[in-house]
């Protein structure tokens, strides 16, 4: 029962919230006093945009924001691949996956672990921190973790090939449960835990990443100046 749950309905409540929560916070005022009037030209309200936090630990948050945008990408990429590659069979899907998630993933992992760090130990970041802002790093940082934790401690793959046709049955409209009923009990809780977050995103100030990168096509160029030139 516990088991349909998880990988039968929760997987459908998953994509009503994260598709249909996302429309609904783009076109309303949906944390603001026009919540629930459709509003085209705007991205729903202030908060869909991220609060910039580059002025403290500017140095020490570079390389770590980097490695979680850029880590993320390849994280989703390969993701992508692993579950064709294991819904169709495809080993060279699945090798790709293989090598770029243990390679994105380590990024990520380290892109977030420094971005939740730093909002606890700054206390600047500390005192302007909201509970969304700590509580998706902490998700991710589950999420990667339990990714990474049987390629890295275990040195294990192969997991697509039971997730891959679970993965597929979803859009077909009969998932089976069954399919991944032997997969490893982290597997499992990283899938559980990521679908958690997709249900919560819509309503995070991560639902800015919807809008990349349609606006950077035609904003003007920005004028950049290093911290040496303005001091003369």
């Amino acid at each position: 029962m516990l088991d349909n749950f998880l990988f039968v309905a929760l997987p459908y409540v998953t994509l009503l919230l994260l598709i249909g929560g996302s429309f609904y916070r783009a076109f309303t005022g949906a944390k603001t006093q026009f919540r629930g009037h459709i509003n085209w030209s705007a991205r729903g309200d202030l908060l869909w945009t991220t609060r910039s936090t580059g002025f403290f630990g500017r140095a020490s948050i570079g390389p770590a924001a980097l490695s979680l945008h850029w880590g993320l990408l390849v994280v989703i990429v390969g993701h992508v691949a692993g579950f064709i590659g294991g819904a169709f069979g495809w080993t060279g899907w699945v090798e790709y996956f293989r090598w770029t998630g243990l390679f994105g993933g380590v990024l990520l992992f380290y892109g977030l672990s420094w971005a939740l760090v730093r909002r606890v130990v700054t206390p600047q970041l500390r005192a302007m921190s909201t509970f969304d802002d700590i509580a998706v790093l902490v998700l991710l940082v589950a999420i990667t973790g339990l990714g990474l934790y049987y390629p890295i401690a275990r040195f294990t793959f192969g997991v697509s090939y039971a997730v891959g046709p679970w993965f597929a049955g979803i859009f077909q409209l009969r998932p089976d449960a069954a399919q991944i009923a032997g997969a490893p009990l982290i597997v499992r809780l990283h899938m559980i835990v990521a679908m958690v977050f997709l249900c919560y995103l819509p309503f995070t100030k991560l639902v800015h990443a919807f809008s990349f990168p349609f606006g950077y096509a035609t904003r003007p160029y920005i004028s950049m100046r290093s911290y040496v030139g303005l001091k003369r």
